[in-house]
């Protein structure tokens, strides 16, 4: 292969990365110095500093999974807001009995999540984490689950150990929040690491190569090449998971939500759509998903719907500008779906797909189209998960 023929395919590789990731150029002058080599060295830094403690866990080393892209997406992209609709749209989904009925979307992830075999080994890339009621941390693959052997303990009111976004979004990368620490495990490596950080710890999101770690009472900034954790001017469960550092800020005495980056703030109008008006801080983890300028989140639906449905909905992170909105019949019991708190976003497919969990299943919700489709049925034993959206 010609130079000038691996210059061209780093120039559409430029057009395909997914958000936070180098340019293509960046990568043809960076040459041999590959992530793998760079993350071994910034582990070595770390391992230097006297606030880590490393621990081992049995996992095998996987360096060729690096990278991989797992979700590409299966719908017009172009600029990636382009066939975004410039009014709001309700859309609505069947009721839970109806979900069977919608189409399969196609994607890495398995299908039936209760039908993978247990394995020491699987080749492919990590899709999903996936906490199953035997206690156990597992490596969701395509072909079967791995354990996953790092010792960690339960937290929080939800009393589990996965959150939402435990998985980093290349899939390479896992971390946990625990009581005064941050447990970070490189899944390629096969190595874990505890970061000192004060406080009940409860949820972690990712912010390229660092992690914000929420608490209730205090927020921290945790750098993993120098292991020091920074506390933030603000704290509770508002942040949003994605690269830029976003948070959804409920109702205070103005009553308006706002999105909010840095001190820049955009209104938030829901007051026609959810249970009381705002979109309220939920249970730890039920936070909103950034991806190319759009957020998602879920809530209660208004007034007399909100016993019986929930919405998710879909603005413009910079002007608070709702795009789309889908509401979700809760059904009768037993078959309901959702919770209280509402249908939680799990992520993002591709650039326009929100990944939403109804009660034993994920389905995905395109937000240009208003599509929804099914992408995998969860089994009981599944307490808690953490999907791979880069």
């Amino acid at each position: 292969m010609t130079e000038q023929r691996l210059r061209e395919l780093f120039d559409d590789l430029a057009e395909t990365l997914p958000e936070g990731q180098p340019r293509a150029r960046e990568l043809w002058r960076q040459g041999a110095r590959s992530r793998t080599h760079r993350r071994r060295t910034a582990a070595a830094a770390v391992a230097t500093a006297a606030v880590l403690v490393v621990v081992g866990i049995a996992v095998s080393p996987e360096p060729a999974e690096r990278d991989v892209t797992i979700y590409p997406s299966v719908y017009p992209t172009a600029a990636h807001t382009s066939a975004i609709p410039p009014v709001p749209v309700m859309d609505t989904a069947p009721p839970p009995d109806g979900e069977a009925g919608l189409p399969r979307l196609a994607t890495a992830l398995p299908e039936r999540w209760g039908d993978l075999p247990v394995a020491t080994s699987v080749p492919g890339a990590v899709l999903a984490l996936a906490e199953f009621g035997d206690g156990r941390i597992y490596l969701v693959k395509s072909g079967g689950r791995v354990p996953l052997d790092v010792k960690l303990d339960p937290v929080g009111d939800v009393g589990t150990r996965v959150r939402p976004n435990s998985l980093a979004p290349d899939g390479t990368m896992a971390a946990f929040p625990q009581k005064d620490e941050v447990v970070v495990v490189d899944l390629v490596i096969g190595r874990a690491r505890r970061y000192p950080v004060p406080g009940p710890n409860e949820v972690v999101l990712w912010r390229g190569e660092q992690l914000l770690v929420e608490q209730k009472k205090a927020n921290y900034l945790l750098d993993l090449a120098t292991g020091k954790a920074r506390r933030q001017p603000y704290q509770g469960f508002t942040g949003v998971a994605g690269y830029r550092d976003l948070r959804i800020v409920p109702p205070g005495e103005g009553g308006r939500t706002v999105i909010r980056e840095g001190g820049s703030e955009a209104e938030l109008d829901v007051r026609d759509l959810t249970g009381d008006g705002g979109l309220p801080v939920g249970a730890p983890g039920e936070h909103g998903w950034q991806r190319d300028g759009l957020v998602a989140r879920s809530a209660p639906a208004h007034d007399d719907r909100a016993e019986s449905a929930a919405v998710v909905v879909v603005a413009d992170a910079a002007t608070g500008r709702l795009v789309r909105t889908l509401l979700l019949p809760r059904g009768d019991s037993p078959g309901r779906r959702c919770g209280q708190g509402g249908c939680p976003v799990r992520g993002w497919i591709g650039h326009g797909t929100v990944i939403i969990e109804s009660g034993d299943r994920l389905l995905a919700w395109n937000v240009a189209t208003g599509a929804l489709s099914r992408v995998a049925d969860l089994p009981e034993e599944v307490t808690a998960f953490s999907l791979r959206t880069g």
